[in-house]
């Protein structure tokens, strides 16, 4: 059920996310996304966690599963589109409400830069693939029960 609710939230601010939709072809989709901004002096955010994400590539609407977790006192994961094999989320970084991610693919580094919400629980941004292409990409954290250790009481 919870899942549905994302995948609806995911449809529903792809579809519905502002009033430029109406000029746009209807081919298109447009994502737009307001994370807020972080408050000052607070701990980064845990990322750990499954993320449900909507990226839209060339236009045509691609969700999938995205995992973080720390491996050392980094963060690593993976991410696994519903219509192609799952890649390696090697590189995640955090610079206050920035955050920046490295997928490794077979024909090279995919990018994403974005935002993350003052809650830790909503990332918006760009994914970059090898070629120069860009694309709108949003992920909502899947709520959970389970805490990890925060990023910075983990040993280097």
């Amino acid at each position: 059920m919870k899942m549905k609710c994302v995948m609806m939230l995911a449809i529903i601010a792809a579809f519905f996310a502002g009033e430029a939709i109406a000029e746009q072809p209807a081919s298109s989709v447009a994502m737009n996304c307001d994370v807020g901004s972080a408050a000052a002096g607070a701990e980064a955010p845990n990322l750990h966690g499954h993320w449900d994400f909507l990226m839209v590539p060339r236009g045509i609407p691609s969700f999938g599963l995205m995992s973080i977790g720390f491996v050392g006192a980094d963060y690593g994961g993976s991410l696994a589109p519903t219509r192609t094999a799952p890649v390696v989320l090697r590189n995640v970084t955090l610079n206050g409400n920035r955050i920046h991610m490295i997928v490794a693919s077979r024909e090279g580094d995919v990018l994403f830069d974005g935002k993350l919400s003052a809650k830790g629980d909503l990332m918006c941004g760009t994914v970059t693939y090898h070629g120069g292409e860009t694309f709108p990409m949003v992920a909502h954290r899947r709520p959970s029960t389970y805490q990890s250790q925060p990023q910075s009481q983990r040993a280097r």
